[in-house]
């Protein structure tokens, strides 16, 4: 019997070896899968983020390239109505010399290159077209003006005010003048097309 007891005794201590031996292998299988499920979060958030972040990068991308693409179309655009209304502004004025207002128009056009150039220079050429010729005459006389006539301009129409050393300069064609309102007005039009 004591040999029973003995072996009852050792049966009993390794099923309770193996009870104890089985609760650490399940606490620490336990422990295991929980770290790695959450090694699993972790690594699965890490991908989510970065593939929020490259999403997001080519979306910004995307509507940067976008946005630059439209810019430019809306800038060609309205390039091409401004050149459009100054080629109808160019076009309406090449037969202002048949307008019965062109003499009085000359006559101010004169006026106000006289008063660029000043009346103190003195003598001063004055560069026209030739078919303005007769008119620039009478203009020189209704306005008493000492002027040599040189019919040298392929102009719309207008003239150009040279003082006699030539330090003085003053382009008053139609053609100068829509250079100067174009180069002027160029970023106002380009705002009232943009509706700002």
């Amino acid at each position: 019997m004591a040999f029973e007891n003995l072996l009852r005794s050792v049966e009993e201590s390794a099923q309770e070896r193996e009870r104890e031996l089985r609760e650490k292998a399940h606490v620490t299988t336990e422990s295991i899968r929980s770290e790695a499920k959450s090694r699993a979060k972790e690594i699965e958030q890490t991908y989510i983020s970065d593939a929020e972040r490259s999403s997001e990068i080519e979306r910004n991308k995307e509507l940067f390239l976008a946005r630059a693409e439209i810019r430019a179309l809306q800038t060609r655009d309205r390039q091409q109505v401004f050149q459009a209304a100054f080629t109808e502004a160019r076009r309406q004025l090449g037969g202002i010399r048949q307008d019965p207002e062109y003499p009085s128009i000359f006559e101010h056009l004169a006026r106000e290159a006289v008063r660029a150039i000043g009346a103190e220079k003195g003598m001063i050429r004055v560069h026209i077209d030739p078919q303005d010729g007769e008119l620039c005459r009478k203009t020189a006389a209704a306005l008493q003006l000492p002027c040599e006539i040189v019919p040298d301009l392929a102009s719309m129409g207008g003239l150009v005010l040279c003082s006699a050393d030539d330090e003085v300069i003053v382009s008053n064609t139609f053609e100068s003048r829509l250079l100067r309102t174009g180069e002027h007005r160029q970023l106002e039009l380009y705002a009232i097309l943009k509706g700002d």
